[in-house]
């Protein structure tokens, strides 16, 4: 058999031309076929999911920095010295004696005692600190 042009779709199976069969414009005044750039799509995307996955890891370090922190304060206070129970929800003062930390009732306004800070018990039972506005005398 006679070999075909390369214009030609010829099925060498079927013995027959199947060009309208195909997807894609198979003669040379067909429509151009762009190749779409992917490399571009995949470099937006590596870069976006690296933003975002930036940004969950550094919104996670805050948290974990947060609750770090709280759990060192909780230890730190229930680990000080007391002879009561706190109410959930109260404000308490810890201070810094010579025989380690102890939590009172008393404000640091009424005490010469070296205060480290006011916290509150919540209702986890975890304490939270809290800011105080500083009194007038």
């Amino acid at each position: 058999m006679k070999k075909k042009p390369d214009g030609v779709v010829w099925d060498e199976k079927e013995g027959e031309y199947h060009a309208h069969l195909l997807p894609y414009a198979s003669s040379l005044s067909g429509p151009l076929i762009e190749v779409p750039n992917v490399d571009a799509f995949k470099q937006k995307g590596v870069t976006r999911a690296k933003q975002q996955l930036q940004a969950e890891w550094q919104e996670m370090q805050t948290k974990l920095k947060a609750f770090a922190q709280q759990a060192q304060l909780t230890e730190r206070i229930y680990n000080a010295q007391f002879k009561f129970e706190p109410i959930v929800g109260e404000t308490y003062f810890l201070y810094q004696g010579k025989q380690g930390d102890f939590l009172s009732i008393i404000p640091p306004e009424q005490w010469k005692k070296d205060c480290i800070g006011a916290f509150r018990l919540n209702s986890e039972y975890l304490w939270e600190t809290v800011k105080r506005e500083p009194t007038e005398t």
